[in-house]
């Protein structure tokens, strides 16, 4: 049955994905009056919310002049760097900005215009790394820091493949991570990101004098939405050649590009493009390049399982602990855990990973990914866990305490033969049901650079654009662990504590 509903699932994404995507043609926009851009919201001075609430910066206000080009109103869509080329192949949006690179990989998923701006690609560090040229980098006790999604990290897999590797998915998280010490340099496009280093005015901050490539980044559109292509080319050239361009730039850096985007870059907008086909090809299903990665992904479910281990046994250790404070501890004991309880239990374990993460390094105490989300997950599930071992034993009955006196039995006995059969009956469904809740909420280790099963196929989405395969194949993996450890768990249970069958779940 299991396995008849899987292939269904795949069946379904199958037919879902061959569809063509929902993209909009240059005359649809035209009569709905409005244009939809996808900005990055954290992004300044490109793109960022200001203290009104509303976005600003170097990008919107190209997107601005874009659409009163075009003749309509502009619809800004908050897109996160990786989210730049799905949501226009799902059609969420209709042009995609946020410092898209052009690259061979991207382009066969979608279109670009002609280049907006230029990236030169440099490194940001600080004193403490004795480095002075980026060469110098390429070394195992240097780590860089990167985000998600940007075509830098498989670039630097080549030009400096021996450092250790940290990703966020944040470009601001990228220059804290430097700034904590969490890792020694960032290579970038230096102009994105020195703004983010003022947040840090006490850590010496310097730009080597070498840059490590350039490349030119345009607004992506749908594959084979040839009408709206031609639209913005046409729009950013008259945008380009009367300096509009240069000059928000230039109010929003302070300087000018550090490759200026010249007229040999510009002049295809004015020249004839080949015909489009007829009906814009839809989005094609391609496991390979996943495939390629199937043991790349089975070695992070294996530390989803590592993190919710972790997380569970010693969790249980501290939930043993706070329900016998709780039952039979003294008052102010009681008040203690019963405030540690209260204070985990109702605030999410993401916000209390973050604090112990981003915040005590501030306190001098620095923790890595991996210790960080696995002691942010165990004091999480303690909490829980208190709750749920407490609620066991207080079910013990009174009849059976009472008969277990009336036969003699000792309080070893008591323990042994009465309380802990009863207690390990009563919560042992519900501490298997909260493991497959770990194996899961795991996954949001990935938030903070830990690559497990999610952290590896946001990896794998962001390098090969392939967002339903990885995704589809990373869920059927989750699917797989849970059902595996549902099954065991039932299976044990059954064996030593003749809990009914669905122990797991």
């Amino acid at each position: 049955m299991i396995v008849r509903l899987l292939r269904l699932m795949l069946v379904a994404l199958a037919i879902l994905a061959t569809v063509p995507a929902s993209a909009r043609t240059i005359d649809e926009i035209r009569r709905s009056g409005e244009i939809r851009i996808g900005v990055n919201p954290n992004f300044p001075p490109m793109s960022s919310y200001g203290d009104d609430n509303q976005l600003s910066g170097f990008d919107v206000d190209i997107a601005r002049r874009l659409a009163a080009a075009l003749g309509v109103r502009l619809a800004l869509v908050p897109t996160e760097a990786a989210q730049r080329v799905p949501f226009l192949v799902s059609g969420r949006i209709d042009a995609s900005m946020g410092a898209l690179t052009i690259t061979p990989e991207r382009q066969a998923l979608i279109d670009f215009t002609i280049p907006l701006h230029s990236e030169a690609m440099g490194v940001i560090t600080t004193d403490r790394v004795t480095a002075s040229r980026w060469q110098d980098l390429n070394r195992a006790d240097i780590t860089l820091v990167n985000m998600r999604g940007n075509q830098s990290v498989e670039v630097l897999r080549g030009k400096l493949p021996a450092p250790r590797r940290l990703l966020v998915d944040g470009n601001a998280d990228a220059i804290r991570a430097i700034a904590q010490g969490r890792a020694d340099a960032l290579v970038e496009n230096t102009d994105f990101f020195l703004g983010f280093t003022r947040l840090y005015p006490d850590v010496k901050w310097r730009v080597l004098p070498e840059p490590i490539f350039a490349a030119w980044c345009g607004i992506g559109v749908a594959k084979g939405n040839q009408g709206l292509q031609v639209a913005l080319d046409r729009a950013l050239h008259r945008l380009h050649r009367d300096g509009t361009v240069a000059g928000l730039w230039r109010r929003h850096y302070g300087a000018d590009m550090s490759v200026a985007v010249g007229a040999a870059q510009i002049a295809p907008a004015l020249l004839p493009r080949p015909a489009a086909a007829a009906t814009a090809p839809g989005y094609r299903l391609d496991w390979a390049p996943v495939l390629a990665r199937l043991p790349y992904l089975l070695g992070g479910a294996l530390v989803s399982l590592q993190i919710a281990f972790i997380a569970f046994w010693a969790g249980a250790a501290i939930g043993l602990a706070g329900a016998v404070a709780l039952l039979y501890g003294g008052a102010g004991l009681r008040r203690g855990v019963g405030g540690y309880v209260a204070l985990f239990t109702n605030t999410p374990a993401l916000v209390q990973i973050f604090l112990l993460y981003y915040a005590l390094p501030d306190a001098g105490i620095k923790l890595g990914s991996f210790t960080a989300v696995a002691i942010g997950l165990t004091l999480n599930a303690g909490a829980y866990l208190t709750e749920i071992i407490r609620a066991g034993v207080a079910s013990v009955r009174r009849s059976e305490l009472e008969a277990a006196a009336v036969l003699g039995l000792g309080r070893a006995d008591l323990l042994v033969h009465v309380i802990l059969p009863h207690v390990m009956r009563t919560v042992y469904r519900p501490l298997a049901s909260f493991f497959i809740v770990l194996v899961l909420g795991s996954s949001m280790a990935a938030l903070f650079g830990v690559e497990e099963l999610t952290g590896r196929a946001i990896n794998i989405s962001t390098a090969s654009l392939r967002t339903i395969e990885t995704f589809t194949i990373a869920g059927l993996i989750y699917i797989a662990l849970t059902l595996i450890a549902s099954a065991a768990l039932a299976s044990v249970g059954r064996a030593l504590f003749r809990v009914p069958a669905g122990g797991g779940r």
